[in-house]
């Protein structure tokens, strides 16, 4: 049984009035991995770390920027305690009631519901989204909310609400309009992602991956690393971290059992990749997580 994640509400956390809060944070070890009634887009903007994305574990480096709709479970982690880089982030937060308002007034596309969090009809995701903001042109907009979030000046609300705007239509509209071409390719690596999602804890390679959604192996490789800012070896280590932590965290196995339950045959070889991505031991990592 997984554990219960705590719940983090818009009512508790922000009393001001405002529909928006933009918010600079030194991520650190402090707070649990959480849910919350609120939508929340993060930027990395200093520093590498790791964000734990429901069941997945994704490395997060500067220009990285994630859409997590309400009910959506995660925590940041940078990747050690100090004098490790620290992990700086922006965070905008939303009341998603505001933001279906600005949905229905602007026509805004959105591939989920603001008000819950569900995938349009049709729409078939796993549930939150990841961008790669090389232009940093979204940082750009972030550092700007940031500084009218700080002063609470005249007009906050209305100035907020339109960099608020273009972040959307940057996000979800103009920036990610594809052809019919990219739109096939984008079902056939579907398909692979189904597959190596079954066979994550197996014998998996680049060149079955690419045989499932009938590519060649270098087409894929470039699609695959296009989609999740990560080589296949990179993904495939983090789905399998990802597994291993959970059950750390909700079962009694032990660490050998839990290396080879995640498709790891070389002991050695599991503890410095855990070491690597989860930054710290297996057995540091279980202890952390059961503490009260």
């Amino acid at each position: 049984m997984k554990p219960v994640k705590r719940v983090l509400e818009w009512k508790t956390l922000f009393s001001e009035g405002l529909p928006v809060h933009v918010t600079r944070t030194k991520e650190g070890f402090y707070i649990e991995q959480h849910v919350h009634d609120f939508v929340e887009i993060v930027y990395v903007e200093e520093g590498e770390g790791f964000h734990y994305i429901e069941d997945e574990l994704v490395r997060v480096r500067r220009g990285d920027v994630f859409y997590l709709p309400v009910g959506t479970s995660h925590v940041l982690r940078p990747i050690g305690q100090p004098p490790s880089p620290q992990l700086v982030v922006y965070n905008c937060v939303i009341d998603p009631l505001f933001l279906k308002r600005l949905q229905d007034l602007h026509e805004l596309s959105l591939p989920f519901c603001p008000a819950t969090g569900v995938p349009r009809q049709g729409v078939q995701d796993k549930g939150w989204y990841a961008f790669s903001d090389r232009s940093e042109q979204i940082g750009a907009i972030f550092h700007t909310m940031f500084t009218e979030y700080a002063l609470r000046g005249a007009g906050c609300k209305t100035a907020l609400t339109g960099w608020l705007l273009l972040l959307h239509v940057k996000l979800f509209q103009r920036d990610r309009v594809a052809s019919a071409g990219q739109r096939n390719a984008g079902k056939q690596l579907d398909v692979a992602f189904e597959w190596l999602d079954l066979q994550i804890d197996g014998p998996v390679s680049l060149a079955k991956a690419a045989a499932k959604a009938d590519m060649s192996p270098r087409h894929f490789y470039r699609l695959f690393k296009e989609r999740t800012g990560q080589t296949f070896l990179e993904y495939v280590q983090n789905k399998r971290i990802a597994k291993s932590c959970l059950l750390l965290e909700t079962t009694d196995l032990g660490v050998s059992e839990i290396a080879y339950a995640t498709g790891y045959k070389d002991l050695k070889s599991f503890y410095r990749t855990f070491r690597k991505l989860a930054g710290s031991t297996p057995t540091a990592y279980r202890r952390m997580k059961s503490a009260p």
